[in-house]
């Protein structure tokens, strides 16, 4: 049985269901499909809100219709004991009653139809239900609160992915705004609503009219009459496509109220018949109140006192039905009570928040009691975990002696691969070696060949002075024979001396001199030297650079490294790039306030800053596999750092350059 507050909205109810069902018409070809479907439905819950959706296609042109659908799915829905069902009857009465002006009767009914939705967990009938209290607020001109109902259906609305019915809520809230005076709220709300509808024109719905006639007053608000009239036009067009009066008449009223505006009085007095016309034809009251008073002023202006008499006393009518004393009576009375429930359903959950309370407490207590058991327990088996754990420290203190004597050997291994990366640059060296031996070698043979065919002239009789003159030459022949040999004789020990283990002492080193002939092995030691365009080499030796104390071979070795990473990396952009791009490498010496510097740049891809702080990193390496062994950078680190007592630098910018500047006391 319902509360008695209940009782007394129910007794509203049934005022407003007097009166027998009026005869159906098919408004549509979905009104003709949900008849011929409900001819073979039984009478069950599926019935029910088959009626309901019928009801819903009569609600603009025939209310009556919808009326009598709507008590009939009620009157099932409480056979059948279905709330969701009795929720959604209870709410479209109410629905169909406010748009008689019934507003009393109404809002008990949306109440009556709120509790139920949300006693059967309705989501989308308290969406309903919540719009339908909004629309009431807003008749009743209590603006503030219908913007309440309308935030809360909007809520639900988005939570059922139900974006047209959203719609409905932003236009609502934004006529709203309008009534209040903030244009600027209104007119982002209806835009909004607009914008939405476009993107969902599936299922057609009534929002669509309503939306472009509240449109359409917020631009006449905004001075902006053609606008206005525009979107009343369409407004117009929309109620064509769904047999909408009740939309029609209002559209049809605001442009007649526009119309007087602009001073167009017959094509006011045009539009403001029809609103009337047709908002009783759907027994719209608040639009008969509207258009009568509008007819009643358009004839006091034509100076024809029994017209407007005659539409005034209609619109009084109306407003008498809608807002006279006794229905505000109601309405207080329905406000009190309502008031009154909720207050008691408030004391009602704050007692049951008490009882939870305590038993909460009661709960905390035996948690309290079971923890600690529990940890008496716990305790127990703690003891026995750390013998345990005891003994598998032992083991894991054994495992890592275990693990420092492999570490040890991999460290050995480590200095062993070190040693054999040294003559791995013997081998890479021994292409640009040979190429440096063949000259020497030439020209050893070229000068004993000319020697030989110069001796071949003793025993003839020659001249005086030719004879001296190839003396002369032959001497100056030797001396470039052994010249050469020398030359070689150094080369060869220095290859040798690449690859001999163990600290050597530092000497006197020409600086230019050296970066210059390691330079020279390197670029003939590069590959893709056939290659066009060839590598654009630019060289900058300061003569103030001079000599500084050094291990050539090592100092050498850690240049030759620099060097040739410097023609890997063009190279390697060229071959990504093509033909058109120009590879260069720039090496360049300097003294600067007691340092000496070797600065190697190229123009190749650059080293990323993911990576750039690894670099000097032992078998680190960003070459693909079998191009590098990574020890090249991190053999010159060394070579300049611990046995030179100097830096060694990286700057790049990624896809740009890459530059290494060697720092050496000076």
């Amino acid at each position: 049985m319902p509360a008695p507050a209940a009782r007394l909205l129910l007794l509203f109810l049934w005022l407003s269901l007097a009166g027998g069902g009026p005869s159906v018409r098919a408004q549509s070809p979905a009104t003709d499909s949900l008849r011929r479907m409900l001819a073979h439905t039984p009478a069950d819950s599926v019935r029910v809100l088959l009626l309901l959706e019928l009801g819903r296609t009569y609600r603009a042109s025939q209310p009556d219709s919808t009326m009598y659908l709507a008590q009939e799915a009620w009157q099932l829905a409480r056979r059948l004991n279905f709330d969701k069902g009795r929720g959604r009857a209870q709410g479209m009465i109410g629905m169909v009653l406010r748009e008689r002006g019934e507003l009393p009767k109404a809002y008990a009914n949306q109440l009556i139809a709120l509790q139920l939705s949300r006693q059967s967990h309705d989501p989308e009938g308290e969406a309903y239900n919540l719009n339908c209290l909004g629309n009431i607020s807003h008749d009743l001109r209590q603006y503030p609160q219908a913007i309440g109902y309308y935030r809360a259906s909007e809520a639900l609305y988005r939570r059922l992915h139900r974006l047209p019915w959203v719609a409905g809520t932003l236009t609502n809230r934004g006529s709203c705004y309008e009534k209040l005076g903030q244009l600027d709220s209104a007119l982002a709300l209806q835009q909004r609503a607009e914008t939405l509808l476009a993107q969902n024109l599936r299922p057609r719905l009534a929002v669509a009219a309503l939306a472009l006639r509240n449109m359409g007053v917020v631009q006449a608000r905004l001075g902006h009459p053609a606008e206005a009239f525009a979107y009343y036009r369409r407004a117009l067009h929309e109620t064509q496509t769904t047999n909408d009066l009740r939309n029609r008449a209002m559209a049809n009223y605001y442009m007649a109220l526009l119309f007087e505006q602009l001073h167009q009085p017959d094509s006011s007095l045009l539009h403001a018949r029809y609103a009337l016309r047709q908002a009783q034809a759907v027994s719209y009251r608040l639009t008969v109140m509207d258009a009568g008073a509008l007819l009643a002023r358009l004839y006091q202006a034509r100076h024809r006192p029994d017209s407007a008499f005659h539409y005034q006393s209609l619109a009084g009518v109306a407003r008498d039905s809608l807002f006279g004393p006794e229905k505000f009576q109601q309405l207080e009375l329905l406000a009190f009570t309502e008031q009154r429930q909720q207050l008691r359903q408030r004391a009602a959950q704050e007692q049951q928040t008490a009882s939870y309370q305590r038993a909460s407490l009661l709960g905390v207590l035996g948690v309290l009691l079971t923890v600690a058991l529990v940890l008496g327990w716990a305790n127990r088996r703690q003891r026995r975990a750390n013998r345990l754990l005891n003994e598998r420290n032992a083991q894991i203190e054994t495992q890592r002696n275990d693990l420092n004597e492999a570490l040890t050997e991999v460290r050995a291994i480590q200095a062993q691969l070190v040693a054999a990366e040294k003559w791995a640059f013997v081998g890479e060296l021994s292409a640009g070696i040979a190429n440096e031996l063949q000259n020497p070698l030439a020209f050893m043979r070229q000068f004993a060949d000319v020697s030989v065919g110069l001796l071949d002239h003793e025993g003839t009789a020659q001249p005086q002075g030719l004879e001296q003159q190839i003396l002369d030459g032959l001497k100056q022949n030797l001396h470039e024979i052994s010249a050469h040999g020398q030359r070689a004789s150094a080369i060869i020990a220095d290859m040798l001396a690449h690859a001999r283990p163990g600290p050597r002492q530092p000497v006197p080193t020409d600086l230019n001199a050296l970066v210059a002939e390691n330079l020279r092995l390197a670029y003939q030691g590069a590959p893709g030297q056939d290659i066009t365009p060839a590598v654009e080499l630019e060289t900058c030796f300061d003569p103030a650079v001079g000599t500084v104390a050094a291990v050539p071979q090592e100092l050498g070795r850690a240049l030759l490294n620099l060097f040739a990473n410097a023609f890997y990396a063009v190279r390697q952009h060229q071959h990504v790039s093509g033909p058109g791009f120009q590879p260069q490498v720039g090496v360049q010496t300097r003294r600067v306030a007691g340092w000496v510097e070797v600065e190697v740049s190229d123009n190749g891809f650059g080293i990323p800053a993911s990576v750039l702080e690894r670099v000097f990193q032992p078998f680190f390496t960003t070459k693909p596999a079998g191009d590098g062994t990574g020890l090249g950078l991190s053999l010159a680190y060394d070579i300049v750092t611990k046995g030179h007592a100097g830096t060694l630098t990286v700057e790049t910018q990624e896809g740009k350059f890459t530059r290494f500047t060697v720092r050496l006391p000076g």
